[in-house]
């Protein structure tokens, strides 16, 4: 639940509101609470649709419909009142404490099969009582399925019609879910008839009980196009449930069974179905489910939205390239400021092979000079850095616009490529699998939702774990991986044992900015609060914590002694003792705060636009290094050198910040920062990853 804004209604009707749900293409969404003390989703019309009376008079038609559904038994969310003519108007449904099933199966993976018996039998009474009342859901999808500890609930039941009415459903579009929605909505959505749902409910089971959407992932034209085509994936649904599921997902509405059998195809009655409801019952053993996110996991709101179908369903285009650095992609995905940038350019020296491929370059003499040993053709790098080696160092992973995490071997070698689900931050790999925190797309409130997946050497997906609207990109503590997550006025600190349980959670004062640091067994972490906070890293016990600056980015410790950590929203740098005593605050930068601090020796360098600066522990100046026109990368240090990167050429200095050499490369704009590992330098741009020996 998030706090209530300066905008938002105190009263609602007879109701108190205690609390903002989230929002959806109906309207905003309450948690409210009535004089006896019973608590209320209470789902308030947006202006726009407030104002449509088309809106509003199929709003009073499926309000009087549907506050006849609801009651024991019926597996539904009891809508208990409304106001169809209120300025605006608004409904409210009994509150359900319990995660969606989509949520489950994100934390938890696909559900037991008695879980899976007990969701086909419950929703096939609960679509049994929407449609005895002349109702169509017409959206029924994971998110709008709630696990009570007495069975599920189906909500939002007839909110979409009243959608489709309003004057703002453009021709040719369609209100619905893509994955969900059945062929015959897709074609003509005027004419959805109850068999819809069915539609709807075996890919709703395949998803529960296999952990994919059956008709895949992807752009929305491709998926509408597989539903057409009847391509589902099925592979992974269980053999039980593979015939339940099958039938109802038959192209013409005619062969699909009608709800009221699907109790029975399940093996259960009422009486069975009654008796297997009970707390734990979908986590298959009696124990309590831990939501992987931190945000509310209560009466999940998530409404549909009109999708616009092309006159032909057709491959997907190239998307469009993102914003320039200098435009500046800040997206602030909880916390972890994500550089995605645009811009064109390539390889200077090599000519565009295919993507995912390698090309080694012309053949090169000794010349003392960097030497160009492979370059690896594929999408643009999304993270700041260009990525993470290996602990042995023989795999490179990155993470790129194709929301694609790759394997590289030290040789170029393409190993395994798995689709992350959304952009990746910054990986982390120990020697058992790479963790990346990604941004999966944005919540019904507009917010970005995270999500922390683990994979092993091999590429296969293992657990998962929502990390709500701010994340950041996790750390190694130990064998725990230790991850930002939570909203932007409460973040946290997690950390997660290998096998995805939590070790620890601790709360925060404001999300954090970027990543934590581990050193000498604490953690830690900047704020956007301007808060530096420090915990043991082997239970979470707060030790201190220490006022700096607004949007703190990642802190480092120099010389063995200083904490060091940049102000991005003040422009300032900190310094602090390891204990949480301040030594020093610097003068405002020139330039805007390009990365977090890095260590080089006992310096501090930090990048502010086209200028590097490097402090000592005690905050005094050492030097100052301007690149030129272009603005540099954050540094990769090792052997007493300095490597920065700008669009098109790679720059090395020595600790006193001399130049050694430049070597041209045409990169492109912008570029992530390079990754050194021994004298073998990795560098990024939009065409690709090249392999860079520093012979000299």
């Amino acid at each position: 639940m998030q706090a209530l804004r300066d905008t938002d209604p105190r009263r609602i009707g007879p109701y108190e509101v205690l609390g903002r749900l989230g929002a959806g293409g109906m309207g905003e969404v309450y948690l409210a609470e009535a004089r006896g003390g019973m608590r209320l989703a209470v789902k308030v019309v947006r202006p726009e649709h407030a104002g449509d009376r088309t809106f509003r008079a199929r709003f009073r038609q499926e309000l009087r419909a549907a506050r006849d559904v609801g009651g024991d038994g019926t597996y539904t969310a009891r809508v208990v009142d409304a106001d169809p003519e209120g300025e605006p108007p608004w409904m409210a449904t009994e509150f359900v404490e319990g995660p969606t099933l989509r949520d489950a199966v994100l934390d938890g993976g696909p559900l037991p099969a008695p879980a899976v018996r007990v969701l086909a039998a419950a929703l096939g009474r609960a679509l049994t009582a929407i449609h005895a009342r002349d109702l169509v859901h017409r959206d029924l999808k994971p998110s709008n399925i709630l696990l009570a500890a007495d069975g599920p609930r189906v909500i939002d039941f007839g909110i979409v019609r009243a959608l489709e009415a309003t004057a703002l459903t453009s021709p040719g579009s369609i209100v619905g879910t893509v994955g969900y929605v059945s062929p015959e909505q897709i074609r003509n959505s005027g004419e959805v008839g109850p068999q819809s749902d069915v539609f709807a409910l075996g890919a709703v089971l395949a998803y529960a009980s296999g952990g994919r959407q059956p008709f895949g992932e992807g752009h929305e034209s491709v998926v509408l196009l597989r539903i057409l085509n009847g391509d589902h994936d099925l592979s992974q649904v269980p053999e039980e449930f593979r015939p339940l599921v099958e039938s109802c997902l038959r192209p013409d509405p005619a062969g699909r069974p009608v709800p009221e059998v699907v109790m029975a195809a399940v093996g259960h009655t009422e009486a069975s179905l009654t008796a297997a409801v009970r707390p734990g019952w979908f986590t298959g053993g009696g124990t309590r489910w831990v939501p992987g996110d931190d945000a509310e996991r209560m009466s999940g709101v998530e409404y549909a939205a009109p999708v616009t179908l092309p006159d032909a369903v057709i491959s997907p285009a190239v998307a469009p390239l993102p914003p320039s650095r200098r435009g500046v992609l800040r997206a602030v995905a909880g916390g972890a400021v994500v550089a995605v940038a645009g811009g064109v350019g390539g390889w200077w020296w090599l000519r565009e092979p295919e993507r995912g491929k390698k090309e080694d370059p012309p053949s090169a003499t000794a010349t003392g000079k960097p030497v160009v040993r492979w370059q690896f053709s594929m999408d643009q790098v999304m993270t700041p850095r260009l990525g993470v080696l290996s602990p042995k160092g023989d795999v490179l992973y990155a993470a790129t616009s194709s929301v694609d995490l790759y394997a590289l071997s030290a040789d170029g070698e393409d190993l395994w490529k798995a689709n992350l689900g959304g952009a990746g931050l910054d990986p982390l790999a120990t020697a058992d699998g790479v963790y990346c925190t990604v941004v999966e797309g944005d919540s019904a409130d507009g917010s970005p939702r995270l999500r922390l997946r683990r994979y092993d050497t091999a590429g296969k997906r293992g657990w998962s774990r929502g990390l709500g609207p701010t994340g950041t990109a996790p750390v190694l503590a130990g064998d725990a991986i230790v991850v930002g997550a939570g909203n932007e006025e409460i973040g946290e600190l997690r950390a997660y044992a290998p096998d995805g349980s939590m070790r620890w959670q601790r709360g925060l004062v404001g999300a954090l900015t970027e990543a934590p640091l581990v050193h000498g067994g604490v953690v830690y972490a900047g704020t956007r609060a301007g808060l530096l906070v420090a915990f043991d890293a082997k239970d979470g016990t707060p030790l201190w914590k220490a006022e700096a600056g607004a949007d703190l980015r990642r802190p480092v410790v120099v010389d063995g002694r200083a904490l060091a950590a940049a102000s991005a929203g003040e422009r300032t740098w900190h310094g602090f003792t390891l204990g949480g005593q301040r030594l020093w605050r610097s003068e405002e930068a020139d330039g805007e705060v390009e990365g977090p601090v890095t260590v080089a020796g006992s310096l501090a360098l930090l990048t502010e636009n086209q200028v590097m600066k490097a402090f000592t522990a005690d905050g005094e100046p050492a030097w100052t290094y301007r690149g030129g026109d272009y603005d540099l990368t954050e540094p990769a240090v090792s052997g007493g050198r300095i490597f920065l990167q700008t669009p098109d050429e790679i720059h090395a200095l020595n600790l006193k910040g001399k130049r050694i050499w430049r070597f041209p490369l045409k990169a492109g704009y912008p570029v992530s920062a390079p990754l050194i590992r021994g004298n073998r330098l990795y560098v990024t741009s939009e065409e690709g990853v090249a392999a860079v020996d520093l012979t000299s």
